[in-house]
């Protein structure tokens, strides 16, 4: 491992308001510790939305996460039910929402925790070294993540809250792919072609910072330029790299170290963007010589661009830095789908 990529500490921080706010004194302590797994996959999620990936945002309700019962289960050692009954609780308490979208499974909404009232005397409080004053600081004024979450908080709220206003200014919805569509309510014929050249300029636009110009052009040379054909690659593309990404930074001990981050973005893995290009040209062969009727063109470019981001993730990874072997053999696992 190179030495300037070590981070020295990982780990999951828990919420004091979940000890000393006496609303949540009878929520258990597996609860608790189920509701911090949850917000600190939420940071995956919110790192998506300020790389204007949208695929864990709905303008609804907000930023949500995918987590599996089963896979949480066996990073806390406890059965499946031991998790419904966790979540339950979670439920009951207004810490968590829970919508089942069929189709990609249960999206969960994470909710704020209630801060302690600042009325109680500190002898009330389980922790109350970690009470607040009068002034609204904390007793000790230390830089613990407490005060990071507090400001991560912050930028979050004033984020979403942008663009909300973004929405209201532009008149556009959301679309669960990976970006912003435009409304279908305009009175102007869509089949203009002046009209279809400008969509297609804006779906440029809006992901030239992670897609290169080379990729961007197969895109539509693949979709023959058709709006429509294009949006569906450019979100595909987007919501490959979050599966990848998902599944890579599932183990918690990946989650903060930075070359793991890097590995899963177009700016610093130029593995990603030859890989893509690559992917696209022989999906396109594919598609040319394929003698059977392709039943799925969706679920085809969506595996073939997800498998190949995901040997593009491995190869930054095993090229650039030093791993044991069972991190090796770790890493394979996790992006071998």
């Amino acid at each position: 491992m190179q030495k300037e990529n070590k981070i020295p500490k990982r780990f999951i921080p828990i919420d004091v308001d979940l000890f000393n706010n006496p609303k949540y004194h009878t929520l258990s302590n597996g609860a608790k510790l189920v509701y911090s797994v949850y917000s600190s996959r939420f940071r995956i999620s919110f790192y998506h939305y300020l790389e204007e990936d949208y695929t864990y945002y709905d303008a609804e309700k907000g930023l949500f996460i995918y987590f599996a019962n089963e896979d949480l289960a066996r990073i806390l050692n406890v059965s499946t039910r031991s998790i419904t009954n966790y979540k339950r609780e979670l439920l009951e308490f207004g810490l968590i929402e829970v919508q089942d979208t069929k189709n990609n499974g249960h999206r969960i909404y994470v909710k704020d925790v209630e801060p302690t009232p600042i009325d109680l005397d500190k002898e009330e409080l389980a922790m109350p070294y970690f009470a607040i004053d009068e002034e609204g600081s904390s007793s000790k004024e230390t830089e613990n993540d407490s005060v990071v979450m507090e400001n991560f908080s912050n930028v979050k709220a004033k984020k979403i809250l942008l663009s909300n206003e973004k929405l209201k200014i532009k008149n556009i919805t959301y679309d669960s792919g990976t970006g912003y569509i435009p409304n279908n309510n305009s009175t102007q014929p869509q089949t203009n072609s002046s009209l279809r050249d400008l969509s297609v300029e804006s779906i440029g636009n809006r992901i030239k910072n992670q897609i290169s110009t080379p990729v961007f052009a197969k895109i539509k040379m693949l979709a023959q330029n058709s709006y429509e054909k294009i949006k569906f690659y450019a979100d595909t593309i987007f919501k490959a790299k979050s599966q990848v990404m998902s599944r890579l930074l599932n183990n918690p001990n990946w989650l903060y170290r930075q070359e793991f981050q890097e590995a899963t973005r177009f700016e610093s893995n130029l593995f990603l963007a030859d890989g893509l290009e690559k992917s696209l040209l022989k999906l396109a062969e594919i598609m040319y010589k394929s003698d059977n009727e392709i039943r799925s063109e969706e679920r085809l470019s969506y595996v073939y661009l997800r498998n190949g981001l995901a040997n593009s993730t491995k190869k930054y990874l095993l090229d650039n830095f030093e791993f044991s072997d069972d991190e090796r053999y770790q890493i394979t696992q996790a992006l071998a789908f």
